[in-house]
């Protein structure tokens, strides 16, 4: 008889904003003709529709990852629009579940625009100011006994997320992470620093303070720091970061690989070099996503992280922020968690 007993899959909520993005088709950017009859001016203007954001895109690789050992839930705001029926339709498509995304009659999904000059260099154009997203944390407010939030093993969220709110929000968010951490919840979050969503340095610098405080495990970037705190390398994040009670801190830094802190334990990381880099876009997002997927299944943080760093470089080799499953797929085959 077989007595084993069926492992419970784990709760990940992950919070932030998911956009509609439109990007160059393939062939539309860079030195399009145009022949006098306008058709390469066309051809330039045709643009592909998708959606996108830093925390959704983690949430995402996530569950492509470990499937049906975890529930992934997107905490977000929408509207009623078309295009948020179907970023609906995408979120069934990969399995993330929706039962925290709320939708607004006032508001509607950001959009942002994607170019590419002739040098293959990448510029953004945002229309975010009325994003139903920014309404999140008073949906959720008035939502607290929602099933869909009760034992939440893990609560993911980015400095993208918490940009976006007022400050009266972001005081209510801090409670609200401050119960879950309570109830045993582990803490994520990233600060994917993102200059015009800030007023000032040290509006920001006292946002992540809060977050800092709340966090178990902390997925900064040697660039973010750099800017908000004067870093000059890994070390001083570490040496930033070591200050609070985070139990895990994977900084990132690109090429030169990651360094380490765990319980206060350092460790370094090479990374192998890419040399056929596409779209670097979602780079880290993909890596937070790997990286939390080998970490609930059991890997190491220093598994983990070498693991994220193959999927992160399989993503750089491919155009958007979400590659094709199979690709994904492939990859995992090639290199398992």
């Amino acid at each position: 008889m077989n007595t084993s007993i069926k492992k419970v899959p784990s709760n990940i909520v992950v919070m932030g904003e998911c956009m509609v993005e439109f990007g160059r088709t393939s062939g539309s950017a860079g030195n399009s003709s145009d022949d006098g009859t306008g058709e390469g001016s066309n051809e330039r203007n045709l643009y592909k529709k998708s959606f996108a954001g830093d925390v959704f895109n983690t949430g995402i690789y996530i569950k492509r990852c470990v499937k049906e050992q975890a529930n992934v839930k997107f905490l977000t705001a929408i509207g009623n629009d078309e295009n948020s029926k179907e970023m609906l339709a995408m979120m069934e498509k990969e399995s993330l579940d929706s039962s925290l995304v709320y939708q607004s009659s006032s508001a509607q999904m950001g959009l942002y625009l994607i170019n590419v000059d002739d040098e293959g260099e990448r510029s953004f154009s945002y229309w975010r100011e009325t994003s139903a997203a920014k309404q999140v944390v008073r949906f959720l407010s008035d939502d607290l006994d929602n099933p869909a939030l009760e034992n939440v093993d893990s609560f993911f969220f980015s400095g993208i997320s918490i940009a976006i709110l007022s400050q009266g929000d972001r005081q209510k968010l801090w409670r609200f992470i401050f119960k879950l951490k309570a109830t045993g919840t582990k803490i994520i979050f990233d600060p994917n620093y993102r200059p015009m969503l800030w007023g000032t340095l040290n509006e920001t610098r006292a946002a992540y303070a809060a977050a800092f405080e709340l966090a178990d495990i902390a997925l900064p970037g040697v660039d973010d720091h750099m800017v908000l705190y004067n870093a000059k390398n890994a070390e001083d994040v570490a040496g930033f970061l070591e200050q609070f009670s985070i139990s895990e801190i994977i900084i990132k830094n690109g090429s030169q690989g990651m360094l380490l802190s765990v319980d206060g334990i350092r460790s370094y990381i090479d990374v192998e070099p890419v040399n056929n880099v596409v779209d670097t876009t979602s780079a880290g997002d993909a890596f937070n996503g790997a990286y939390l997927s080998a970490r609930l299944i059991g890997r190491s943080a220093e598994q983990s992280a070498k693991f994220a760093a193959k999927v992160s470089a399989c993503i750089i080799q491919h155009k958007g922020a979400i590659v094709d499953g199979s690709v994904f797929a492939q990859q995992l085959l090639d290199y398992p968690m």
